[in-house]
C-alpha cells in the first residue's frame, strides 16, 4: 500500500481526529445531561464513546499498515453547560451528520483501492445508520429506544 498519497494519509488522519474529537464531544455531553430521560441519553453516550473510539481506532490501523504513524490535530472548546436530552441528542445528530460528509466526500479520493475503497464504504453505511437512527429516536420516542437500538445494532457488527 506505499502508493498510497500523502494527501490520502492526512485525509485519514483528519477522520481520525473527527473521530476523536466525536468521542471528547460525546464524552462531555454525557456529563452536562439533566432533566427527564437523562439516564438513557447517558447510556446512549456510553455507547457512543465506544463506537466513535473503534472508528478512530480503525483509521488508525489504516494509517499504520500504510506505512505511517497517526497524527492527531485537534482544537476543541467545549461548555460546561447544563443540557436537555433532546438537545443533546440534536447535537449528537450533527456530529454524526458531519462524519457521514466527511467520509462522503473522502469516498472519491479511495475509489479502486482494493482495501481504503471497502473500509469507507462501511464507515458511511455505519454513519448513515447512526445519523437515521438519532433522527428517528429525536422525531419519535425517547432516548431509550436509541439505546436499545444501537446495543441491538451493536450485537450485529461482524
Amino acid at each position: 500500500m506505499s502508493g498510497v498519497s500523502t494527501e490520502i494519509v492526512d485525509d485519514l488522519n483528519r477522520l481520525m481526529a473527527e473521530e476523536i474529537e466525536a468521542f471528547l464531544r460525546y464524552f462531555q455531553m454525557r456529563f452536562r445531561l439533566r432533566g427527564q430521560n437523562r439516564q438513557a441519553a447517558e447510556a446512549f453516550f456510553e455507547q457512543s464513546l465506544k463506537e466513535t473510539l473503534e472508528h478512530a481506532e480503525g483509521l488508525a490501523s489504516r494509517i499504520n499498515s500504510l506505512g505511517h504513524a497517526p497524527t492527531l490535530h485537534i482544537r476543541l472548546s467545549l461548555s460546561g453547560d447544563a443540557m436537555r436530552p433532546d438537545e443533546a441528542l440534536a447535537e449528537a445528530a450533527d456530529v454524526e451528520q458531519q462524519a457521514l460528509d466527511a467520509y462522503t466526500e473522502f469516498l472519491p479520493r479511495v475509489a479502486g483501492d482494493p482495501v481504503l475503497e471497502p473500509f469507507v464504504r462501511k464507515q458511511i453505511e455505519i454513519e448513515a445508520e447512526h445519523v437515521q437512527s438519532i433522527r428517528d429516536t429525536i422525531r419519535t420516542t425517547t432516548p431509550l429506544s436509541l439505546v436499545q437500538k444501537r446495543a441491538a445494532a451493536a450485537d450485529r457488527k461482524p
